[in-house]
């Protein structure tokens, strides 16, 4: 865990110095859906019925204008990653609840519109689950998550869209590599993350083309 933070540190500070001129800062809102994939996930869907569910993100960012066709972008953003089964026909929810960081993306602009692609780390800081006791549905928050990977190591690549005077559109999707679950008997478990988010985002301070000099 130690050398998690000491690599996650490092491409935070990578990321700020990276961005650090000719930089605009904004924030977004949006929702976020979470799919898996993985035989282990593809065994217990069959089974459980589980679905994935929207629910809501948030972030901000800094992009950096490296010059008129590349930018530098750096984000920050809060994701649920989160699902629903059925058990003896009740529907319950698990919430597992990251900070996503995606240190530096490379990004190719023109006219507005993005196309971008690189690294993501992905922090698990809690989660809540459903659970069924003696026919009542009782949440159950889990902070130690004992048996579960605290980061995700992945890749995330998007499109977006900024208005000259700030206002953004964007899609993305994150592509975990690193399985939810920890190793059970030394055999590692197939149940990984893949996430899609929509978001609207605002950068400050942004001028419109025609005010510029």
């Amino acid at each position: 865990m130690k050398r998690l933070s000491i690599v996650f540190g490092f491409l935070l500070l990578t990321g700020i110095v990276a961005n650090a001129q000719k930089a605009h800062f904004g924030f977004r809102v949006g929702a976020s859906n979470t799919t898996y994939y993985g035989s282990d996930f593809s065994a217990v869907k069959d089974a459980a019925s589980i679905q994935p569910i929207w629910k809501p993100t948030a972030g901000f960012y800094v992009n950096s204008e490296v010059s008129d066709y590349f930018w530098i972008k750096t984000e920050f953003n809060y994701v649920n990653r989160g699902y629903t089964h059925k058990e003896f026909g009740t529907t319950l929810k698990t919430n597992y609840y990251c900070i996503d960081v995606y240190p530096l993306t490379a990004a190719f602009h023109y006219k507005g519109a993005q196309i971008f692609a690189g690294p993501s780390v992905s922090l698990l800081v809690a989660s809540q689950k459903d659970s069924l006791i003696a026919g009542q549905v009782k949440k159950i928050n889990d902070n130690k998550l004992d048996g579960i990977n605290r980061y995700d190591v992945g890749i995330m690549a998007g499109v977006e869209y900024e208005f000259n005077f700030g206002l953004n559109l964007g899609v993305r999707m994150v592509h975990g590599f690193t399985s939810l679950y920890e190793p059970v008997n030394n055999v590692q478990t197939q149940w990984f993350n893949q996430s899609y988010m929509f978001t609207l985002g605002y950068s400050i301070g942004k001028k419109p083309e025609s005010s510029k000099e």
